[in-house]
């Protein structure tokens, strides 16, 4: 139907502008005006889209969300496939999806009880895929341990999107990424290696 494209149309209008503006100057220093402004039309006429501001962020976590869900795709039963498969989604959405990695990353507290449920069921479907695959690959670490260092890798690989916008960048940020994220699970896995001598 004509109207509901050119509905869905607007919508995609709005939380692009959304989008840029969140990404720029937070979800709080944005007011409903600027993104109608942003977007081409008058600020209540975004009330027709969207019930209020807080419904536009919640979209944007669901749009973050998903597309981290497409790139993951099933879980592997080797866990070592899973992992790479884990690593390049989070790198990946970094990469194709900046602003919303960097949204979804800074504005978790801003996000309103009414949204959190199922974006919190979500985000606990993609964290026990971690935690399982991690789990399998260090048996010997604890659940806290796992658990830590799932948090510390999510951060260190959706980092780029944290950058300043005058913030220098490696050329190959993302690879750089991906081989910091391999080589500190090392640190779950060195109870389970001889400690290296330090004589000769």
């Amino acid at each position: 139907m004509p109207g509901t494209e050119r509905a869905a149309g607007r919508d995609q209008q709005i939380l692009d502008a959304a989008e840029r503006l969140f990404f720029e100057r937070s979800f709080d220093g944005v007011s409903v005006d600027e993104i109608g402004r942003e977007a081409g039309v008058t600020g209540s006429a975004i009330y027709t889209h969207f019930r209020a501001k807080d419904e536009i962020l919640a979209s944007l976590f669901t749009r973050a969300v998903e597309a981290l869900l497409r790139r993951l795709g099933d879980p592997d039963p080797d866990p070592a496939v899973e992992l790479e498969k884990l690593l390049k989604a989070f790198v990946d959405l970094t990469t194709r999806h900046e602003r919303l990695a960097g949204i979804w990353v800074r504005e978790q507290r801003s996000l309103a009880e009414a949204y959190r449920r199922d974006h919190d069921r979500r985000q606990r479907y993609i964290t026990q895929r971690w935690v399982d695959c991690l789990t399998r690959l260090y048996p010997r670490a604890s659940g806290d341990e796992i658990v830590t260092a799932t948090r510390g890798l999510q951060l260190l690989l959706l980092s780029e999107a944290l950058r300043p916008p005058t913030g220098r960048r490696a050329r190959d940020a993302e690879e750089l990424l991906l081989r910091m994220a391999r080589a500190s699970l090392g640190a779950l896995g060195a109870r389970e290696m001889p400690l290296p001598l330090l004589i000769d």
